[in-house]
């Protein structure tokens, strides 16, 4: 599938064959895929726990309002960013320097960069969200790709997810995706806005 065709395929999927598993090597490549998305300094802030044993389903479910499709996609995945920016700056940094694109100027800057996220927390939370949610992105697109129905999710409980799934405070819980294979036939497509009514050129108008 080409990219045309996942953007113009790919919707969001509440009805799911609960039947129907995905294979191992299928969610191996889906990350595979994630692993790929760009980020703020290549910073890389994304964890993921990918939920599909029935009672832990149903233990989201109760943090997400209880939605259905929770319950029936053969797997939730919980989408996490890190507010520490600090947790992967040494490896990140090492191979830049490594490769050549980094020297010890640009090493100073990106150091002190680094230490402003970690140490601001507003500032790591805006920082997280925005990378972390291009991966939620990613995942959705090549879970099209894949072959794979997906649906976004924003109505949870941030700090019920927490406490049941031991997340650790330096962590954001930005969205739920849910994954699997869809029951039906997607409906027709929602309207969307065409481009001259979202595009500016040089300034807001």
């Amino acid at each position: 599938m080409d990219f045309k065709e996942v953007m113009e395929s790919r919707r969001s999927i509440r009805d799911y064959d609960k039947r129907k598993k995905i294979p191992t090597a299928i969610l191996q490549e889906l990350f595979r895929l994630v692993s790929l998305t760009p980020s703020s300094y290549n910073l890389q802030p994304w964890k993921f726990i990918v939920v599909q044993n029935e009672a832990n389903k149903r233990r989201l479910r109760k943090c997400a309002n209880n939605q259905k499709h929770v319950g029936d996609a053969f797997a939730v995945v919980i989408v996490l960013g890190s507010t520490n920016a600090g947790g992967h700056a040494d490896i990140v940094s090492a191979d830049r320097m490594k490769k050549g694109t980094m020297d010890a100027t640009k090493k100073k800057s990106f150091d002190a960069a680094v230490a402003r996220i970690s140490t601001d927390r507003r500032l790591g939370k805006d920082w997280t969200l925005r990378s972390t949610s291009l991966a939620a992105m990613t995942l959705m697109l090549a879970a099209t790709h894949l072959g794979l129905a997906s649906c976004p999710l924003e109505g949870f409980d941030p700090k019920a997810v927490r406490a049941e799934f031991s997340i650790p405070e330096e962590y954001e819980v930005v969205m739920f995706v849910t994954l699997g294979y869809a029951s039906t036939q997607p409906p027709q497509r929602p309207m969307r806005f065409g481009v001259d009514d979202m595009v500016f050129y040089e300034k807001f108008q």
